[in-house]
């Protein structure tokens, strides 16, 4: 350091001497308190007889901008500024008595020592921006140089200063010419050299540098997922998808998503009209890698909310074996069906769900659904020009807020392009079976017909599923043949006509109090019930109306015997013989029937 160097203290160096917080070494406190801006570095030393005590604190002072050099001199701009045009000056003038005659005497130049303006390294600390902080190490004449701690020498000796008395001044040309012969061999005068400003910043570690460029790639990638104009694609998938599904097809959008997984996500795919083919969304799932090859390879290609009519599902496994064949444009190995809904002329299946893969030689497994609650089951086998699929359900709704729940149900259907047939129906509901076969027909008309058997069934809960509650008790046995015609399938059913017969055993027929009846007479009775031990009769069902006819009612000492009607507005009708024996006479009474199911109203004549 500078012995000569004088110090004075900043408006935080003051403030710091008054707040004893701020400096609390103790050594750093003491020489900052001996800064009066008069003292030298050497008189502080001689001050406190430790030198490198003195030197230390002063160091740490500055660095934290407490003190600063007391300054005499131009800043190193000023200074800079001036030897760059001296250089050129001597340049420009060499240059010229290049041209001259080489006879001629050059000019005198004046000599000049041009200073240093490297400053030294001294400490880790940052250099400070200030014009005192950047001075160069050494000076001619009264202008003395400093450089912030450590960039001076110590004061040499006098036999060094002596010796240096005593050597021979180069004149600055010869100087000049030395600079420049240098720079042809490619050497630098350290006299020139530009001022490096602020610490030099250590060399990034390998595993860092490695981190720092695989998150680079990352964000690269995931910029160019992101904004990549997917949707240019459009018209190759839509070729794509018409290829595999043989009719033209539509895609209303192409993204991409990244939740759940990165896909290539086909929005509102549809097909041609009258087709029975939709889809919410298609999502590709590829293996991201196989994206930059010719050939791609996705793992799984999810359909999300299709629709399938019987066509379109009788052309899904000849589908699915275009799109996982080995030899196509791209690779699927997992095709996956979700919220599936599935209409068959008019019977729909919903929620449904399936996988479709290959086994390892190539060829499709089996097509399987389910809902999704596992409690329906198909197994769907193709079969020229249809299809057949095995169906088993337990406990299972055909739809969530269904009031006919199945116990079990299985059975087998068949679709040959034209119709439908279900064969060996085996259903178990309300405690009792229906079994039977069924057969739908598209036509000219659509068309049903069946034939089922009915075993057992509780006649309560078969009322309360047609919205009767508990008003009917028993157990119901009989068959039922029927069939019906219509313009649309939403009308079929009240276009059934049917025949068939029906037998009750021990229950109770609410709303019919036949005994109160006859005790009335003329009078109307509405409500009350009549306990029996059978009811037979016959159904026939027409697209106008539901009748029992041939009734006969037996409870106990009660015979009864006639015919109720009902409308399809729920509207009664009817005639009812009743006859009731005692222990001496035989009463018989007509009553007639009234009302609605729900409330009968019965009055007796005669």
């Amino acid at each position: 350091m500078d012995a000569n160097l004088i110090y004075e203290k900043t408006a935080t160096g003051e403030e710091a001497v008054r707040q004893r917080t701020r400096v609390v070494q103790r050594n750093t406190r003491m020489v900052l308190i001996l800064v009066d801006s008069k003292s030298t570095v050497a008189e502080l030393c001689e001050k406190t007889g430790n030198v490198q005590l003195v030197e230390t604190a002063l160091m740490d002072l500055e660095r934290d901008g407490l003190i600063v050099p007391k300054l005499a001199q131009d800043s190193v701009w000023e200074q800079s500024k001036k030897l760059a045009e001296e250089i050129k000056a001597a340049a420009i003038n060499r240059l010229g008595r290049n041209e001259s005659a080489s006879g001629q005497k050059p000019e005198h130049v004046p000599e000049i020592n041009p200073p240093s303006l490297v400053p030294p390294p001294f400490s880790i600390a940052p250099l400070s921006v200030a014009p005192h902080s950047i001075m160069p190490s050494q000076l001619s004449g009264a202008s003395a140089p400093f450089s912030t701690f450590g960039g001076a020498p110590s004061i040499a000796p006098p036999s060094m200063r002596a010796a240096k008395a005593e050597a021979p001044k180069e004149s600055y040309s010869t100087r000049l010419s030395g600079f420049f012969s240098k720079k042809v061999r490619g050497e630098d005068d350290s006299s020139i050299k530009p001022i490096r400003r602020g610490v030099r910043r250590a060399p990034v570690s390998l595993p860092i540098a490695i981190t720092l460029g695989a998150i680079g790639i990352l964000a690269v990638i995931a910029l160019v997922s992101v904004f990549y104009p997917y949707d240019s694609h459009r018209p190759q998938l839509e070729a794509a998808l018409s290829r595999v599904l043989g009719q033209p097809v539509r895609i209303a959008a192409v993204r991409a998503v990244f939740s759940p997984q990165p896909a290539i996500s086909l929005e509102g795919v549809a097909g041609q009209e009258g087709s029975g083919i939709q889809a919410a969304r298609i999502r590709l799932i590829p293996e991201v890698l196989t994206l930059l090859g010719s050939h791609p390879v996705f793992s799984v290609v999810e359909v999300e909310a299709a629709y399938l009519q019987a066509k379109a599902l009788a052309d899904l496994p000849h589908a699915a074996s275009k799109a996982m064949a080995p030899g196509g444009p791209a690779t699927v190995r997992l095709i996956r069906m979700t919220q599936l809904e599935v209409d068959i002329l008019g019977l729909k299946l919903a929620d449904l769900q399936s996988e479709i893969r290959p086994d390892e030689s190539g060829k499709l497994l089996p097509l399987t659904f389910s809902s999704s609650d596992r409690s329906l089951k198909i197994v769907f086998k193709p079969q020229s020009p249809g299809f057949v699929a095995e169906f088993e359900a337990f406990g299972w709704q055909p739809k969530a807020d269904s009031s006919v729940r199945f116990d079990s149900l299985q059975g087998v259907a068949a679709w040959d392009g034209a119709s439908l047939s279900i064969r060996a129906l085996d259903a178990r509901i309300f405690d009792g079976a229906i079994l039977g076969e069924l057969a739908f027909s598209l036509g000219p008309q659509p068309q049903m017909a069946g034939e089922i058997s009915v075993k057992h069934m509780n006649l309560v809960r078969l009322g309360g599923a047609m919205g009767y509650g508990n008003q009917f008790e028993g157990e119901l046995v009989g068959g039922l043949k029927f069939s019906a015609n219509a313009q649309a399938w939403r009308d079929i059913l009240p276009a059934a006509s049917g025949d068939g017969t029906f037998s009750l055993h021990r229950g109770v027929l609410g709303g019919f109090d036949l005994v109160e009846a006859m005790r009335r007479g003329k009078g109307s009775v509405l409500g009350g019930a009549t306990r029996y031990e059978q009811l037979t009769g016959r159904l026939v069902i027409s697209p106008q109306s539901i009748r029992f006819a041939d009734l006969v009612l037996s409870s106990g000492l009660l015979r009864s015997g006639g015919y109720l009607e009902v409308a399809r507005n729920d509207k009664l009708g009817g005639r009812l013989d009743v006859e009731m024996r005692g222990s001496a006479n035989v009463i018989r009474m007509p009553i007639a029937a009234s009302g609605s199911m729900k409330n009968p109203v019965l009055q007796g004549g005669r």
